[in-house]
Formats: C-alpha cells, structure tokens, sequence
C-alpha cells in the first residue's frame, strides 16, 4: 500500500509540531536506511510528537513511542488515531461554532479558567505570551470543546487544534529556536484559523484512510527507564530498530517551548507540576538541574567528558551569573541519563537490532564544543553496542560561536 501513497506530503505532521523535532522526511531516510518495513517493529523512545511514528504508520510499521512531556504526549497520541470519521469531526465543528458564540457572551466567566488562571498567576499573560481577546476566544473554544457531546478521540482532535492555533495563531510567541514574545496583537481570528486546523485534520484523515493500521503507542514516561516502560506499559516486548532525537546539551527548555499547550491541557498549575515533568527528562539545560541530580560525577573521569566538563567550568569561575556554575553538571548529567538510556534500551532490542540517534554537536556553553554523537559512541560501546558509524546530516549554524556545527547521526546495532 505504501508503495501507491508515495506522494505524501506533511499530512498528519502538520496538525502540531514542536520546533526543535525532526522533520518527517528524515525518518523517511532512515527507515529506508535501515531496510524496515512492516515485519519490524520501531521505537522511539524519544518521540517528541510522534514524527517518527507517523512516518512508520505510514509504512504499516508497528512502531512505540516514549515522551516525558504530558503537551507532547497528547500531540503524539492525538496524531497516531486515525480512527476518526471526516464528516464526524466537521459536524462537532459546526455544534463548537454555535457553542463559541455563547461563551463569547460570557466575557467575564473566562477568566475562572483553570489555563487563564495558571497563564496569569505565572505571569505569562503580563509578558505578553498572550494578549487578552486572543486569549478569550482561545479559552471560549476550550469550553465549547469541553461541552461537546461526543466521544474522547473526536475532542483529543478538536484540542489538538485548538492547542496549534493558540501557539501558532493567536499568540504571540516566537522560535529562533529559543522562545521569545513578538509584538502584542490586540487581537486574532482564533475561530477562523481553528476551522481552518479542523479541515485540514479531516482532509488528511481522508487521505490515509484506507491504509491498513499497523500497532501503535505512546508511553507516558522517562526514557532512561525505557525497557521497564515497555514492559509494564506496550504490547511489543522487542524491537527491530531505533529511530529517535534525544535533546542535546544546550539550552532548551523543553517544557518552556510547550508551556502554552501544557496550560490548555491542564498539565501544569504550578511550579511543582513543571518541576515533576522536568525531573523524567533527559537533563540538557541548567533549568532542569537539581540538588538530587548526582548521576554524573562518574563522568567526571570519563577520558572524553571529563576535560570538556573541566574546559567548562573553568571558564565559569570569571562568570558572574549564576546559571553558569552549572554548565558543567548539564553535560554530566546529560551523557549520564543518555548512558542509562543505553543500558535500559539494549534490554528490549532483538540481537541485530539498529538504532540511528540523530544528534547535534554543541558550543552553547562559554563557546567549549561538545562533540554529541561522538561522546555517544563511546558511551553506547560500554553498554555493548557495536557503533556502525557516524555519519553528518547537516550543518547548524551556532550562534555561541559564530560557526557551523554538525549535525550527525549516530548508527549503532546491538550484537
């Protein structure tokens, strides 16, 4: 079937993304890459949300997911229900288009909700995350959604454009990669852009309808605690290949480029629930660090971490800002949680197994450069994988140094 649907183009990918994934034609290469088709079974145990997924389903590849971050979990889960009947979703659009207008007359009940009180109890409404109407009429749709006599996955769908038009559409946010605000708008056709993510849903659900549904799931959960997580949590016990983008050690705040969809899901309310999202990552950024994180002081004498780690903190100490004195424990702690990672996932990969990890090369800390797919190599060796090669995707200009950084991709097979 895939063969007479090769002309695929974003569909399904395109109802929510994250701007630090990767993109979907790159999954594309590597699954041609590692020879998979739909006898193999897939993980990724980083699946943000849910390209990798999406592209082997479009394979009729059983394929698992795993994702720390609740925003991007519901977008993956979301993505990877095809299920749903076209002339369904459009009809609960039309019932959502009459509802809004009633929620719209109630202007003053929407500040009781639960996404305005956390955006503004957290300031983000005062920093210009949001401005005041779009945020109104965000929030009417959510309570028009919410009402919505209809079965989950229909308003899993709803949301999941709703959430893409707030972020995209009605906000006023901005990635360069880092997040920033724009310019407030006074206002923004939330409505229209929301039908306009609604049909868009449907029209691709109409073009992947008659593909056979292979297995799929997303696991909500840590990836350094991988192969517990399939045990107690997916049908698949052993996979044929790994196809992922775990973070890189930078400083990207995964929970802050999502935290508008993470405020509309009800996934956070304070900072103890962004904290307890943060402490099942991947440590990648001095945010994410904490006093119990001791992981990688084993590191410290590791012959290729230890003197970038060393290289690091001593161009700290002239360093007057506090985030600073934890540059070094991020790359600790980050090849630490990659290292057991390893360990969990070689339990639950077939012996000859192949795995590509793409990965970027990084200098974002005082200019030190941290060879990423490199490091992970050596470190991928010790927990018994045979390293087939590290092969560069493309170039990345970094604007810590002023040059180019690679981009690689790391292909490693257990024996």
């Amino acid at each position: 079937m895939y063969g007479s649907q090769c002309t695929f183009n974003g569909e399904i990918h395109n109802w929510h993304r994250i701007i630090l994934g990767f993109p979907d034609h790159l999954v594309g290469t590597l699954l041609d890459r590692l020879h998979l088709n739909s006898e193999h079974r897939v993980l990724d145990p980083f699946c943000g949300t849910g390209t990798t997924l999406v592209e082997c389903m479009k394979r009729d590849i059983a394929c698992i997911g795993i994702e720390a971050n609740p925003a991007c979990v519901f977008s993956a889960r979301v993505k990877t229900h095809w299920d749903i009947r076209p002339g369904t979703l459009r009809q609960c659009l039309e019932k959502i288009i009459v509802a809004y207008g009633k929620y719209m007359r109630r202007s003053v009940r929407y500040k009781l909700d639960p996404a305005y009180i956390y955006l503004s109890n957290t300031g983000m409404i005062e920093r210009g995350w949001i401005s005041p109407m779009p945020l109104q009429k965000a929030i009417a749709l959510r309570s028009a959604i919410q009402e919505l006599d209809t079965t989950k996955p229909y308003k899993d769908a709803l949301t999941l454009a709703l959430l893409s038009e707030v972020v995209n559409g009605a906000s006023n946010v901005k990635f360069g990669p880092q997040l920033y605000c724009a310019p407030p708008k006074v206002d923004s056709d939330v409505l229209g852009g929301f039908k306009k993510r609604v049909e868009n849903i449907a029209k691709d659900l109409t073009v992947v309808s008659e593909l056979h549904r292979p297995t799929v799931g997303v696991l909500d959960g840590d990836s350094r605690d991988c192969g517990k997580l399939v045990y107690s949590g997916s049908p698949m016990r052993r996979f044929d290949a790994v196809i992922c983008s775990p973070p890189y050690p930078t400083e990207h705040d995964y929970t802050r480029h999502t935290r508008l969809e993470l405020a509309f899901l009800d996934a956070v309310s304070d900072t103890a629930t962004v904290r307890a999202i943060k402490q099942r990552m991947i440590r990648s950024h001095t945010k994410g660090i904490y006093k119990q994180d001791t992981d990688g002081e084993d590191l410290r004498v590791h012959p290729q971490i230890g003197p970038i780690v060393q290289e690091i903190e001593k161009k700290a100490l002239s360093k007057t800002h506090g985030f600073a004195r934890l540059y070094g424990r991020v790359v600790l702690e980050y090849f630490a949680g990659m290292k057991k990672h390893l360990n969990s996932v070689s339990r639950i990969l077939r012996p000859g197994a192949k795995c590509g990890y793409v990965l970027g090369d990084q200098a974002s800390y005082l200019q030190v450069l941290i060879p990423t797919a490199e490091i992970l190599s050596s470190l991928a060796r010790d927990e018994g994988f045979d390293v087939l090669g590290i092969e560069k995707w493309r170039g990345r200009w970094s604007t810590a140094t002023s040059r180019i950084v690679d981009e690689n991709i790391l292909f490693l097979r257990r024996p």
